[in-house]
């Protein structure tokens, strides 16, 4: 579990310098990360054959996850120093090895519990990649970044959803106890990740 405190102090630290540019930066290279690795997950996985309706839900998280790449993109104020691209990739680095193994050969088309492994970590990601209680009650809604972020987060709740309804059409020929054990260890590792990013947050 993440401590609720790491949250404050990294929302005290927000609120005290404001979503300056390395602010935005940090938030966005982290969040970025994560769902590039899901995107490229559900791009390759909508191309399964005979899933019927799942195929369409594969399709929709991968458009989801793009206009959410694309928004990042385009409302954040970027300040690329190699520092904090450096500091990005470490925090991040679990998760990319993590996709990476869900993608490595045969891959999510071809094994079932890649696909599983996949849909668990993207499941992961929604549920414990969490921006709102980052944002200072005094931050302005109205603000491009401030809007972006609320925008990602209620559209990560809707697709925590469908990645819940894919994980029991996909998942249903693997044992349950199985199933529970992949979940739990990719919360633990988002909840790792996460704690070091808001570490990152809460410094100076």
């Amino acid at each position: 579990m993440i401590a609720p405190e790491l949250y404050d102090r990294a929302r005290d630290r927000v609120a005290e310098s404001g979503f300056t540019a390395p602010v935005q930066t940090r938030i966005a290279l982290v969040l970025t990360a994560a769902k590039n690795g899901n995107l490229a997950f559900h791009l390759l996985m909508q191309w399964v054959p005979g899933m019927g309706l799942a195929q369409q839900f594969l399709i929709s998280q991968a458009a989801r996850e793009m206009e959410a790449i694309t928004l990042l993109a385009r409302t954040t104020q970027w300040l690329g120093t190699p520092a904090a691209l450096v500091q990005a990739g470490r925090i991040t680095a679990p998760l990319a090895m993590a996709w990476s193994r869900v993608m490595q050969a045969p891959g999510p088309l071809f094994s079932p519990d890649a696909a599983y492994r996949g849909l668990s970590l993207g499941h992961a990601q929604f549920a414990r990649i969490r921006l709102a209680p980052i944002v200072p009650e005094a931050a302005d809604p109205a603000a491009p970044f401030v809007m972006a972020l609320a925008r990602i987060e209620q559209e990560n709740a809707r697709m925590l959803q469908t990645q819940i309804r894919l994980l029991k059409v996909i998942g249903d020929n693997l044992p349950l106890a199985e199933r529970e054990e992949r979940i739990e260890a990719d919360q633990a590792l988002v909840d790792g990740v996460m704690t070091e990013f808001l570490g990152w947050m809460a410094a100076p």
